[in-house]
């Protein structure tokens, strides 16, 4: 015969251990989700640094390319990518205008034309560049990562 009173105060104390184990449980996954967060938040910042850069690259093209008086100010497109680019920090910035014929190949903009492409354009390209530096080692990654982004646009 089943004694009942034992079976109640069984399943009482069952029941009452079992109340730490949520605890316990969280105490085992909250390293691993810790480290998981630190994770993507380092990997989100050197996405969020890949397209600041592209950005700032952009802007620097779009001032270059507004007229031709615009296009040979390599400074006026330097300091336009740099003000863009403020978000990720300090960045470096190139920028030069050249000549292409519709065929692709670049020529000398003052000098001759493409033949029967007709005559050469203007483009202006402004390469921005930025080191991201990882928060922590990790295996298999590098510590730091150039980030460099380039845009050619043709002058309006």
């Amino acid at each position: 015969m089943i004694n009942l009173g034992a079976l109640i105060r069984a399943l009482k104390s069952g029941r009452r251990s079992a109340t730490g184990s949520a605890a316990v449980e969280f105490a085992i996954v909250l390293p691993v989700l810790a480290l998981v967060a630190i994770i993507a938040s380092d990997f989100a910042r050197v996405y969020f640094t890949g397209i600041t850069v592209a950005n700032a690259a952009r802007a620097g093209a779009q001032y270059g390319a507004q007229n031709t008086s615009t296009s040979g100010d390599t400074v006026g497109m330097n300091l336009a990518a740099t003000q863009d680019g403020a978000g990720a920090g300090a960045i470096t910035v190139s920028s030069r205008s050249f000549c292409r014929c519709d065929g692709g190949e670049v020529g000398n903009c003052t000098v001759g034309n493409c033949g029967a492409y007709g005559e050469y354009r203007l483009y202006v390209e402004v390469t921005a560049t930025k080191t991201v530096d990882m928060v922590f080692r990790y295996p298999g990654l590098d510590l730091s990562y150039t980030l460099t982004r380039t845009a050619t646009f043709r002058v309006q």
